[in-house]
């Protein structure tokens, strides 16, 4: 099929936790390719480590709470040594990684935006906090990490049409939703099967 063209820059036609709603459903779509063999030493440690990171990216686009998501990092980030050779494998945890990421960074743009603004002394209006500057930046990085998500994910399928007509009907339904305006937090979304987008199978 002719691959549409899409770029991080049409992430940004998206609020945040929508983004990494979308990167949580494409890393989804290939967690099955994630598993090492029951044999591996470190099959179950990778096993919960893909969880972990998954199901950080989509409790924040739920707008739930997520604790620990450096140590979630971490261990997911250690899984990528597990996959060895297997190509298939190190693409589909690399978008596991970059999933967790895109949720990862965009909690970091909220914690900047929330800082509270400083007043100048000789004057009453309040100036914008030391790490505001970096709001743009660290959104644009969210937005560029669930882009490779996406990538990474349609890479270790091979670009197949059942991944690519399914990560392009979760763009434009996710947009369709009206959540919210980048690089805002916006609405709460479900990115489960059980959610507003639906199953992850394509027809």
């Amino acid at each position: 099929m002719n691959i549409p063209e899409y770029s991080a820059q049409d992430l940004k036609k998206l609020p945040l936790r929508a983004i990494a709603a979308l990167a949580a459903r494409c890393a989804r779509r290939v967690e099955h390719l994630t598993l090492l063999p029951d044999s591996h030493p470190e099959s179950d440690g990778c096993r919960k480590a893909v969880s972990d990171a998954l199901g950080m990216a989509e409790n924040f686009a739920r707008g739930l709470p997520c604790p620990s998501s450096e140590s979630i990092i971490q261990a997911i980030e250690k899984c990528r040594d597990a996959a060895e050779e297997n190509r298939a494998r190190q693409n589909a945890l690399a978008a596991v990684v970059q999933a967790a990421y895109a949720a990862a960074t965009a909690m970091n743009t909220l914690d900047i935006r929330s800082e509270p603004a400083e007043r100048h002394p000789l004057g009453p209006r309040p100036e914008p906090g030391p790490l505001v500057q970096l709001k743009d930046v660290t959104a644009d990085l969210a937005a560029l990490c669930a882009f490779t998500a996406a990538v990474d994910a349609a890479d270790a399928v091979g670009y197949t049409d059942a991944f690519i007509k399914g990560a392009v009907a979760d763009y434009r339904a996710i947009r369709s939703l009206q959540l919210g305006n980048y690089p805002e937090a916006g609405r709460p979304i479900d990115p489960s099967a059980d959610g507003p987008l639906g199953s992850f199978k394509t027809e």
